[in-house]
């Protein structure tokens, strides 16, 4: 059975680890494989202030390197994953104020709707009445007919509040998640600029 091999183009670089010239290979650029061994430096420099480092074995050595790398590997997968659960949590936030205020809108749109209708047969009714030779309504006749047209009135404003604090609330869940966004690649620019 043939197997096919791919071919892909490999970036090189030559890179200083330890005291020592390496020429890396992968598909990654140049600028990234620089990074990856300023970062090993890094790690080694650090092991090597340790207290007995340079008296322990050379295998050992190695041991401590790879263990303070395995190290920084897990703490960055654990914010990793705690950023991915805080974004989860804002886009559920978000998502939820959204159908909030789309819930909202709809009242509102409900309540003008049935405000409208209770002026126009108020119009009818005045338009009846004046037809009929009744020029005036009875107070007892306008607070009955006043009535919808004030819950309604009521109910629009109400409606309107929800709809501004709907909206804030949105406001302030998006912000809060561009806000973790532009900290974490704060973070880690800053990361990479200590590198």
């Amino acid at each position: 059975m043939e197997r096919k091999v791919q071919k892909e183009n490999k970036n090189y670089a030559e890179v200083l680890i330890d005291g020592v010239v390496y020429t890396l290979g992968g598909v990654e650029n140049e600028e990234y494989l620089r990074k990856v061994a300023a970062y090993l430096n890094e790690k080694i420099g650090k092991v090597k202030q340790f207290d007995g480092f340079l008296r322990m074995s050379e295998e050992y050595q190695m041991l401590m390197i790879e263990l303070n790398i395995a190290d920084d590997y897990f703490k960055e997968q654990e914010r990793a994953n705690e950023l991915a659960d805080q974004k989860n949590d804002l886009e559920k936030d978000t998502y939820s104020l959204k159908h909030e205020l789309i819930t909202t809108q709809m009242k509102l749109e409900s309540a003008r709707r049935e405000l409208e209708d209770e002026r126009r047969k108020l119009r009818e009714l005045k338009k009846k009445l004046a037809g009929a030779g009744k020029e005036t309504l009875t107070d007892e006749e306008e607070n009955d007919l006043a009535k919808p047209a004030e819950v309604m009135e009521t109910t629009e404003k109400t409606v309107t509040t929800e709809k501004t604090v709907t909206t804030e609330k949105t406001a302030k869940a998006e912000a809060a998640a561009s806000a973790e966004v532009l900290e974490s690649d704060a973070e880690a620019a800053k990361k990479n600029s200590e590198k």
